[in-house]
C-alpha cells in the first residue's frame, strides 16, 4: 500500500490569518487560553518559563584577547572608538572602549531566547536572530568591509560601491554587495543556507566562484551534505517573519516548527518520531508567551505538550480522549 498524504493543518493566533503565497483567508478558532497539562492527570501551574514574555536573554560581546561583555541594552553601535549601548528609545546608554588594534575582531553573541540590533561604523544596520554570532571588525579595512555570521541575521547595508560588504557564511560561502537588504540563515542544524534579498542585488560566491546573483524577492538555498543549491522565488514575509515579531509557517513540518521555536523560547524540545512529518501553515506571535504558542498548536487536536523541569519539552500525538 502506498504511504498515507502527510497531513496538513493551518494555525492561526487569532481570528485571522494570511496564507503563505498571497492567498488570503479568514479563520475563525474560538478558544480560551488554557493551562497544559499532562493527560489524565490533574490541572498544575504553569512553571514559570512558559509563561514568561520571550526575548529578554542577554547578548554579550567577546575580543580576540579573550574579554567577554554582557550588553544590558538591546542595540549596539560603533562610534568612533567606541562601542554605545543603548536602548531602543535611546534615554540610556553605556560606553565600551574599543581596542586600539584595528585589525583585532568583536564577536557579538546573541544566545537562544535573545535578539540585538548592531550598526557598525559605516551605518550598516544589522538585526541579529536568537543563537547566533556576528564577528566584526572594530573598523574595517581600506578596500574591504567583512563580517562573518553563524546564525540568523537581517542586514541592511549602507551603500560604498568603493568598499564592498562581505558575509563570510560556512562552506566557504560568501555574499557579496555594495548596498541592499537581504536576510541570511544559516544554523548548523537546519542542513542549509538561505538567503532571501529584499532589495538591491547580491552575489553569492563559493570561494572565489560565483554562485548566483540574486534580485529583490529571489531566495538562495544552499545544501551542505550535497553542495547543490537553487534559486527561487522567495515568500518575503515568511522569509523575514522574525523581524516583525512573527512566526511564520508555509507548510511546515512540525519538527521544522519546533526548532524555532525552541531557539527563540530557548528551551530544548524533542518531537516524537511519528509525528514530525506532520505540516502546518500559520502566523503565531514572537511576543506571546511559550504557554499560548504550546496552547494554540494544541488546539488542532494532534499535538499534546509534556513540560517538564530544566525547560524541556516533548510533543507527542495527542490522545484519544473518550
Amino acid at each position: 500500500l502506498p504511504p498515507p498524504a502527510p497531513r496538513k493543518r493551518i494555525i492561526t493566533p487569532a481570528t485571522l490569518c494570511r496564507l503563505c503565497g498571497g492567498i488570503a483567508a479568514i479563520l475563525v478558532l474560538l478558544f480560551g487560553i488554557a493551562r497544559l497539562t499532562a493527560p489524565q492527570q490533574a490541572e498544575r501551574p504553569l512553571p514559570q518559563w512558559a509563561a514568561a514574555i520571550p526575548g529578554n536573554e542577554k547578548t554579550s560581546i567577546s575580543t580576540d584577547g579573550g574579554h567577554r561583555l554582557t550588553l544590558e541594552e538591546k542595540q549596539l553601535s560603533v562610534v568612533g572608538n567606541r562601542l554605545v549601548n543603548t536602548t531602543g528609545d535611546g534615554k540610556k546608554e553605556v560606553a565600551i572602549s574599543l581596542p586600539q588594534d584595528r585589525r583585532q575582531l568583536i564577536k557579538l553573541i546573541v544566545p537562544a531566547g535573545g535578539e540585538h540590533r548592531l550598526t557598525l561604523e559605516d551605518g550598516t544596520t544589522i538585526h541579529v536572530n536568537a543563537a547566533s554570532e556576528l564577528l566584526f571588525p572594530a573598523h574595517f579595512e581600506a578596500h574591504a568591509r567583512r563580517v562573518k555570521l553563524c546564525g540568523e541575521a537581517y542586514f541592511d547595508v549602507a551603500p560604498d560601491k568603493a568598499k564592498p560588504f562581505v558575509v563570510q557564511l560556512d562552506d566557504a560561502l560568501a555574499i557579496e554587495v555594495t548596498g541592499t537588504a537581504f536576510n541570511v540563515k544559516t544554523y548548523p542544524e537546519e542542513h542549509e543556507t538561505a538567503i532571501t534579498l529584499t532589495e538591491g542585488s547580491i552575489t553569492v560566491r563559493k570561494e572565489k566562484q560565483p554562485l548566483a546573483t540574486l534580485l529583490p524577492g529571489q531566495r538562495f538555498t544552499y545544501r551542505h551534505a550535497t553542495g547543490e543549491h537553487t534559486v527561487t522565488s522567495a515568500d518575503l514575509a515568511a522569509d523575514t517573519d522574525w523581524t516583525n515579531d512573527e512566526f511564520i509557517f508555509c507548510n511546515e513540518t512540525i519538527d521544522h516548527i519546533m526548532r524555532k521555536i525552541s531557539r527563540w523560547y530557548n528551551v530544548d524540545i524533542t518531537v516524537s518520531d511519528d509525528i514530525s512529518h506532520i505540516r502546518y501553515t500559520g502566523i503565531l506571535s514572537r511576543k506571546q508567551p511559550l504557554a499560548e504558542t504550546l496552547e494554540t498548536l494544541r488546539m488542532t487536536n494532534e499535538l499534546d505538550f509534556h513540560l517538564h523541569g530544566e525547560k524541556k519539552i516533548d510533543v507527542r500525538e495527542k490522545e484519544n480522549e473518550h
